[in-house]
């Protein structure tokens, strides 16, 4: 299981199951051609995951940031993907030090997001973080079997320096130290998490956005990735799956954040506020109905009406009038606002 956050981790697929119960508007479809095989080498496993989890957080990170301004729940983020060697198993372990210079628990930058802080401060993929405004962050031990444990608890001192901004990292590329300001900017809550499967399967739980590696290898595009992210980012948006244990304290509700809606119709909701998000986002949203149409015809779970869901074409008709709810905010000059 990966980690794919705003501020987060990429935790090592067969590496460490972070116990992380995801609910509803899950739809998966067995028998995928996943993104990753059992027969390829650690280094193409772990360069295939690494791919997918680049793209998740280079999308949520344009999803969440694009509307803060709707989301209840709030945090300041970097725009970087961290990892720690730590994490990885026995096998990815020495692959991951060997491409990404990694010790221990110490936080290294697997992604920047364009246009982030993290990118506009010179950070890049192989840094290590080793100080936060001016004390050590735990490197812990460099054996024993792959743990989050370590990295959870560095990443949390940085979220922590991150509310309070700006931070002062002392950045290892290489043998070089180097100070690096970073400035957060406000985003929603949620994070993004790649999940190594070989279903279709996508879904929102109020803290994170999960999508299994398949779903996100079968969304070649990154417009058609930011239909599915932006639904199920939706669903957090709109509430639709209340976090007993938020990320962090949430600030007073905006008054432009979303009602929560009709539980019946939370399904429908998700599909045009997502959209919307993923408008907002600068995403071309035009592709959204041709790409439900496509999954419906190489997924037949998908391409009928099931409990909570209607058919793809359905679902894909919607989608077109919401496109044109889009066009015609643009039009008149308004704010896109679901």
């Amino acid at each position: 299981m990966r980690t794919t956050s705003l501020n987060g981790a990429a935790a090592g697929a067969m590496i460490v199951a972070l116990g992380l119960g995801a609910s509803a508007c899950s739809t998966p479809v067995p028998g995928g051609g996943s993104a990753l095989s059992a027969s390829d080498s650690p280094a193409a496993r772990l360069e295939a995951l690494v791919a997918l989890d680049r793209r998740v957080a280079a999308v949520g990170f344009r999803l969440t940031t694009a509307s803060v301004d709707l989301c209840a729940s709030r945090r300041d983020v970097a725009g970087w993907t961290l990892h720690a060697a730590n994490q990885y198993s026995d096998a990815l372990r020495p692959v991951a030090e060997a491409r990404f210079g990694l010790d221990g628990d110490l936080p290294g930058v697997l992604a920047v997001a364009d246009d982030s802080p993290a990118a506009r401060a010179g950070l890049s993929a192989g840094d290590l973080l080793v100080r936060v405004n001016g004390e050590d962050l735990e490197a812990g031990h460099g054996s024993g079997p792959p743990s989050h444990d370590g990295l959870a608890a560095n990443l949390a001192r940085l979220d922590q320096a991150l509310a309070a901004g700006p931070v002062r990292l002392e950045v290892r590329r290489g043998s070089t130290l180097r100070a690096v300001a970073l400035q957060p900017i406000p985003a929603c809550s949620s994070f993004f998490q790649v999940d190594p499967s070989d279903e279709y399967n996508a879904r929102a739980d109020g803290r994170g956005v999960f999508i299994s590696s398949t779903m996100a290898a079968y969304a070649a595009d990154d417009d058609d990735l930011a239909l599915i992210l932006g639904h199920e980012l939706a669903h957090n948006v709109l509430q639709h799956h209340p976090s007993p244990e938020p990320l962090g304290d949430p600030d007073p509700v905006p008054e432009t954040a979303l009602a929560r809606g009709n539980h019946w119709t939370q399904e429908r909701d998700a599909d045009r506020v997502g959209l919307f998000l993923a408008a907002r986002a600068g995403f071309d949203t035009a592709r959204a109905p041709g790409f439900l149409r496509r999954f419906g015809a190489d997924n037949w779970r998908i391409r009928y009406a099931q409990i909570g869901h209607a058919s793809a074409e359905a679902r894909a008709r919607a989608l077109e009038e919401t496109n044109a709810e889009i066009a015609a905010q643009r039009a008149a000059g308004r704010p896109l606002r679901p």
